[in-house]
């Protein structure tokens, strides 16, 4: 009886482990791009606060003119941010509250981040994100932003 049970709940860890390990990632096969030509070139339904900042010029790290910043951004039900790329500001987006669908162009298909989930915005992503949910969703957002750059548009 015993190893019935530890076999039933071995299979069922297995499945939970399959079944979340593309959580947040675009599925095998389906690499490509979601964007066309209705992504979005405006936020809205969106607020962003800064949390804080450091100045990476007088850290050890010595980045002169860029700074390690954390905001959040709220997207109301229905809302959306921009269309946007992160060639010059990496950043790693926590899902804190709701969820969102990112149109990329590194996955044909939407992805779907839910609570507690990390979007990678590495140097190659072009991407939008909707909030089509009913309550507001919110990223807490860590990126390193080049105080020189004047090519980063309204979603900075």
């Amino acid at each position: 009886m015993k190893t019935i049970a530890l076999a039933t709940a071995t299979l069922f860890f297995a499945g939970l482990a399959t079944s979340s390990a593309f959580a947040g990632q675009c599925p095998p096969g389906q690499e490509g791009s979601a964007i066309d030509d209705s992504a979005p070139t405006e936020n809205y339904l969106v607020e962003t606060e800064e949390l804080d900042a450091i100045d990476l010029g007088k850290e050890k790290v010595n980045i002169p003119n860029h700074n390690l910043r954390m905001r959040t951004i709220t997207v109301q039900p229905g809302g959306h941010v921009l269309l946007h790329g992160h060639e010059n500001r990496p950043a790693l987006a926590l899902v804190t509250e709701g969820e969102f669908v990112e149109y990329s162009n590194e996955c044909g298909v939407p992805v779907i981040h839910k609570l507690g989930e990390v979007i990678n915005e590495n140097s190659n992503v072009q991407h939008w994100v909707k909030n089509n949910g009913d309550t507001p969703a919110v990223l807490t957002v860590t990126d390193i932003v080049d105080l020189t750059d004047t090519q980063q548009g309204n979603f900075k």
